[in-house]
């Protein structure tokens, strides 16, 4: 117990005292900021900033699409995107990640690609797949891969199939109906819709005239391709909407300017909702992942499409 010498009354603080910590606190703070938007993956950034880059966002979408079944209407198709499962993107923030998902109830799920970052050792494809075999949805799971998940030669745009094989064959055993160049209907009742998946353009595996060969044209075509600048090699293929993932939205977006560094060509596709032609749409989704530690401006996301005719 302390005894009375060892209590000290706090001393009323001065106003120069009060200014100097306010200068201290504002020059911690624009510290962290030029940090964190230059994209110095460093604890100080985050903390100085007081930035959460596993503070998720939940983006609700109405979706309405021309012949759309009946029996869809009202259905739910939750994405998500570039999980990074690493040494940064921990195991701990992905289960929270696929718990969210769950309580959102989906009827179908679809996954965009880049599950882990690299992992040229294999560390990380078993713990990812293991987080995946958890999510549940009425219709199924399903998925593409992104350029990461190919190796580290088409992280990089360089092309190569790397283990990609080994990632495919342990997500279709966890239940994720992997479709690469495929296509599948999903059902409910005796009504479809499509999902139509193609593989990652950094790795050179986009065979849009094998995935779309047996697609109905006239039915409800959701198409999933993990980098958005794939949609500038489709003009000759309908689809409805069109789902990627692969900028982060750009991790740090600054205000007034944008992304300062996106891992596209065509740098509109950033983030959300585009128009590609009347009747062609393209959603770029953030990602639950992210390399490095720092998001700025640019929260990850869970995507909610609520299916509706029209």
């Amino acid at each position: 117990m302390p005894t009375r010498q060892m209590i000290k009354k706090a001393k009323p603080m001065g106003a120069a005292e009060l200014n100097r910590r306010k200068l201290r606190s504002r020059r911690r703070f624009l510290k962290g900021a030029i940090l964190g938007t230059l994209g110095f993956c460093i604890g100080a950034a985050v903390d100085a900033l007081g930035i959460e880059p596993e503070w998720i966002e939940v983006v609700e979408q109405d979706l309405h699409l021309k012949g759309l079944p009946k029996d869809f209407t009202g259905r739910r198709l939750i994405q998500i995107s570039d999980l990074h499962c690493s040494t940064t993107v921990t195991r701990k923030y992905l289960e929270r990640c696929i718990r969210r998902v769950n309580h959102l109830k989906p009827d179908i799920v679809v996954l965009t690609g880049d599950y882990v970052t690299h992992d040229a050792l294999g560390r990380f494809r078993e713990r990812v797949t293991e987080l995946l075999a958890n999510l549940k949805a009425e219709c199924g799971v399903y998925a593409v891969m992104g350029n990461h998940d190919y190796g580290i030669y088409s992280s990089w745009g360089q092309g190569g199939n790397g283990n990609v094989g080994v990632l495919i064959n342990k997500l279709e055993t966890a239940g994720v109906r992997v479709l690469r160049n495929a296509a599948e209907a999903v059902t409910i009742g005796e009504q479809r819709i499509w999902l139509v998946g193609l593989g990652d353009l950094w790795a050179k595996d986009v065979r849009p005239e094998i995935a779309f060969a047996n697609v109905p044209d006239d039915e409800v075509r959701l198409l999933l391709a993990h980098n958005p600048d794939t949609v500038d090699h489709l003009n000759n293929y309908h689809y409805d909407l069109m789902l990627s993932g692969h900028t982060h939205g750009g991790q740090v977006n600054i205000p007034f300017f944008g992304p300062p560094i996106l891992p596209v060509r065509n740098r509109r596709y950033h983030a959300g909702m585009f128009h590609i032609t009347e009747s062609k749409r393209l959603y770029v989704n953030r990602g639950l992942g992210r390399l490095g530690r720092v998001r700025f401006n640019c929260r990850p996301e869970i995507t909610v499409f609520t299916l509706k005719a029209g």
